[in-house]
């Protein structure tokens, strides 16, 4: 069965990427900076849930999704199933990868696949393409921010 992916290009981020991974792994701060998932709860542990609050366009849901990859400091993923494998699933995937000491670069994958993938892909493809990429813009300027205090306060 085809994969359709939602993806983002990569964001430059001039914060080295341990910087980064705390942000981003700091689920309890999301409000502060992710317009995308204001809140999310998860341990990280592979087979956890993540709850999430989710924006999407004008609508806003809770969701449970499962972690499904935790590679730190590149890697986090979590799935859902929507009612059997084969119908819809999906895996969004929030990738660092370290451009040098003191930048790294940041994307988002989702890839769908089951029988409504298409669908899925065709009606809410662009609305997720967009909130995934304001978590890079915020998740830049956050980090970013947090970074050059550091670098303030010695």
């Amino acid at each position: 069965m085809p994969t359709y992916e939602v993806r983002t290009g990569p964001v430059r981020i001039d914060a080295p990427i341990d910087t980064v991974w705390r942000v981003l792994t700091a689920v309890e701060s999301y409000g502060e900076w992710n317009p995308f998932t204001p809140e999310a709860r998860t341990d990280f542990a592979i087979g956890s849930p993540a709850h999430l609050l989710v924006r999407m366009g004008w609508s806003t849901f809770r969701i449970t999704e499962t972690v499904c990859a935790f590679e730190e400091p590149r890697l986090i993923a979590w799935e859902k199933t929507f009612g059997a494998r084969w119908l819809l699933h999906a895996v969004r995937g929030q990738h660092l990868e370290p451009l040098g000491a003191t930048r790294c670069s940041y994307h988002n994958t989702d890839g769908l696949t089951g029988l409504l993938a298409p669908l899925v892909w065709a009606c809410f493809g662009g609305t997720m393409r967009r909130g995934f990429a304001d978590v890079g813009e915020a998740l830049k300027a956050h980090a970013e921010a947090r970074h050059a205090g550091s670098e303030a306060n010695g």
